[in-house]
Order: C-alpha cells, then sequence, then structure tokens
C-alpha cells in the first residue's frame, strides 16, 4: 500500500473515468438501446459496492449509507418519470432528453472518488471525509439507477403517446 491507498482505489479511478464517458456518450443526444442505458448505472452501482466496503471498514452504521442510495433511488426515478422520451416502439431505441444532468452527477461522483484518496491519503484525519464521500457516491449511483429504471419502466409499459410529454 502506498499511502494509504490500495487496488480498490484504482478501480474507483477508472470506475470514475468509465462513468465520465458514458455520460459524456448520452449527452450527446444519440438513440440507445436499453442495456445501454443500464450500462452507467451498472458502474456507479459497482462504485458504490467498492465505497460500501470502505465505508464499513470505517465502522459506520449501515443506515447512513442506505439512507442517500434510497435518497437517490427516488430522486433518480422522480427525474426518469418526469422527462421527456424519445422512443422508437419498432427498434426499442430510447432517446432521453434534458441529460446534462447527468454529466453533473457523474462529476459529483468523481469528486467523492477524488475526496475518498485524498482522505486515504490524509489518514486518519480524513476519516470524516471518506464517510461523506461515500455517502455522495450512493446518492449519485442512486440517481443513476432511479433515472434508468423509470425510464426503462416508461418505455416498456406506457403507451407510445405518453412517452411525448
Amino acid at each position: 500500500m502506498l499511502f494509504n491507498l490500495n487496488l480498490l482505489h484504482l478501480l474507483l479511478v477508472l470506475g470514475t473515468a468509465g462513468c465520465v464517458r458514458l455520460a459524456l456518450r448520452e449527452i450527446r443526444g444519440r438513440s440507445m438501446s436499453l442495456s445501454r442505458l443500464f450500462m452507467l448505472p451498472l458502474l456507479s452501482m459497482a462504485m458504490a459496492f467498492v465505497f460500501l466496503l470502505f465505508f464499513l471498514a470505517s465502522q459506520q452504521p449501515v443506515w447512513m449509507f442506505a439512507a442517500p442510495l434510497v435518497l437517490g433511488l427516488l430522486a433518480g426515478a422522480a427525474r426518469g418519470i418526469t422527462m421527456a422520451l424519445r422512443f422508437d416502439q419498432t427498434w426499442r431505441l430510447v432517446r432521453p432528453t434534458g441529460r446534462r444532468v447527468l454529466l453533473w452527477v457523474a462529476l459529483l461522483l468523481a469528486v467523492a472518488v477524488a475526496v475518498e484518496v485524498a482522505g486515504a491519503v490524509a489518514g486518519p484525519a480524513g476519516a470524516l471525509w471518506r464517510v461523506a464521500a461515500a455517502e455522495t457516491a450512493a446518492l449519485c449511483a442512486g440517481m443513476f439507477m432511479g433515472r434508468a429504471v423509470a425510464v426503462a419502466i416508461r418505455t416498456t409499459h406506457l403507451p407510445h403517446d405518453e412517452l411525448r410529454r
């Protein structure tokens, strides 16, 4: 371990790069399949799991991690329900609109990773910052997942006319 960093920190940095790349790809406004819509949320949930490992190692109560995750799921679901969509029934492709928030949440996740790495390098003095970073990452991952689930439910269960709000 160099500067109190381990391979999980490297996974977080690589995951952050992947999340930002996927968010940039999605905000370009191209149509995507529902499976591609879930790539960003699944990667962010994997990162949240790594943050959960750090969170549990700091002996914090699990509800402090679960509360921001649930709050993020609710906020993301609300966003997914209210956003305008274009959906091609024939090819099963979706084109979400108003995607700039997606990039901001991905950048917030990158900030959480940077705070986690800085807190690990700082040692015991950075313990409080590491807890805040884990909670922020849980919030961001929940927002991504809630949005994707809401969009997927809307595209599979609602009539075509309902999707163009």
